[in-house]
């Protein structure tokens, strides 16, 4: 298979879905009409798939030869971002019609490209020595229906290999894909409280003050870490309301041990001062890190290499975001990838979550052409891959997240 020209056959209704979907966005757990335009796709193509209750839409790839499996993800909710018409530099290609709700993250993107990737999967299936599962996913941004679509693999005992799943990113320029290793997205955990007594706002002040240094003070330099308050608020009710997040890509070196010192400080401050708290400390639940597999980052980059040339793949930053794809990077060796949609010259540079972000669409073929790649490449190799599952179900998953 000509992996690049079946890309560029495709790219035309890559760009129609992304455009559809673009125009037509809808709130996580909210995306009614976004699956059945999935379900209705992949029903032309001959795929077999399910609607996952709360979860999103999954399909079902069969290769005319036994093999291995690969479960390749996109996500499909957008944001409660009133979008801008405009880019950076000119009027965007199209614009959502629902007032304050916006693409603004991208995952048209995604999901047009994995829709482009499985048509050409799909017409090519009794080529391909293995299965393909196609995970669409609901809630992203809102964290939901990743629960769902885990349980449903499990439930269903279906056999997943490896996943691979990617991000657009404007500050790579649009025609290249990011492959690295290890960290890329972060682990998240909240905190806050509500202080209550005399000195409330000189307590919360003390506390932000403390936890501002607490990172310095308790980790070593050599773990990713960031600790940020993002609210301070004091009323006429005399209550003192802070919040805040840290972010981390080792959960038991630095997520848990932060967690720790983040309850300790606001709970001995608030002793200090002679104040009590409305509501517990922390916020409980952590997530996890998505962790790239090194094996896994191997076969993408050589199989990405000789369809797109290996000048094309390159590394960038890793991000202190959060992604849910955390959840299947830690059951399956993982590769997400970042891929380029940035275009100076046609405004494309905003941030995503900005309401001027806008990908350059030239790019999705070169999205397309790389999940095939990988698909097909994951499924060829048949040396051993080091990894370290989690064991245990989803809720047992979750629940070792709150401890």
């Amino acid at each position: 298979m000509d992996i690049w020209q079946e890309a560029l056959a495709v790219e035309d209704f890559t760009i129609a879905c992304r455009r559809y979907i673009h125009e037509n966005p809808e709130l996580s757990d909210k995306e009614d009409n976004t699956v059945a335009y999935i379900r209705e796709k992949l029903s032309a193509m001959g795929v077999e798939c399910v609607d996952v209750p709360g979860g999103g839409v999954m399909g079902f790839i069969h290769g005319g030869k036994p093999g291995k499996s690969v479960l390749l993800r996109a996500d499909i909710d957008a944001l409660p971002v009133q979008e801008d018409p405009m880019n950076e530099k000119q009027p965007k290609v199209c614009v959502s019609k629902n007032p304050g709700v916006a693409h603004a993250c991208g995952h048209d993107a995604h999901t047009a490209m994995l829709l482009g990737a499985s048509k050409i999967l799909q017409a090519h299936r009794e080529e391909i020595c293995g299965e393909i599962v196609l995970y669409f996913e609901r809630g992203e941004e809102a964290g939901h229906g990743d629960y769902y679509m885990n349980k449903y693999l499990q439930d269903n005992h279906i056999h997943v290999d490896s996943a691979w799943a990617q991000h657009v990113r404007p500050q790579v320029p649009a025609g290249q894909i990011a492959i690295m290793s290890g960290g890329i997205y972060a682990g998240n955990t909240g905190y806050g409280t509500a202080i209550v007594g005399e000195n409330a706002l000189a307590c919360g002040v003390a506390i932000i003050n403390t936890l501002n240094t607490a990172r310095m003070r308790e980790m070593t330099p050599y773990e990713r870490v960031t600790l940020s308050t993002n609210k301070l608020q004091y009323g006429q009710d005399g209550v003192c309301r802070i919040a805040g997040t840290c972010r981390y890509y080792d959960i038991d070196k630095a997520g848990r041990p932060m967690r720790a010192t983040i309850r300790n400080i606001i709970s001995q401050t608030v002793k200090a001062y002679g104040c009590t708290t409305e509501k517990p400390v922390g916020n409980g639940g952590m997530t996890r890190g998505v962790i790239n597999n090194p094996t896994c980052c191997h076969i993408a980059r050589d199989a990405l290499g000789k369809v797109i040339g290996k000048e094309n793949v390159v590394e960038t930053e890793p991000t202190m975001g959060a992604e849910s794809f955390s959840i299947l990077s830690a059951y399956y060796p993982s590769v997400m990838a970042m891929l380029g949609v940035g275009n100076p010259e046609k405004g494309m540079t905003a941030n995503i979550h900005s309401p001027k972000f806008e990908p350059e669409e030239a790019a999705l073929k070169t999205g397309v052409a790389a999940t095939v790649a990988y698909a097909l490449g994951f499924l060829a190799y048949d040396k051993p891959i080091d990894f370290d599952p989690f064991v245990g179900n989803i809720d047992e998953y979750l629940e070792s997240n709150r401890r």
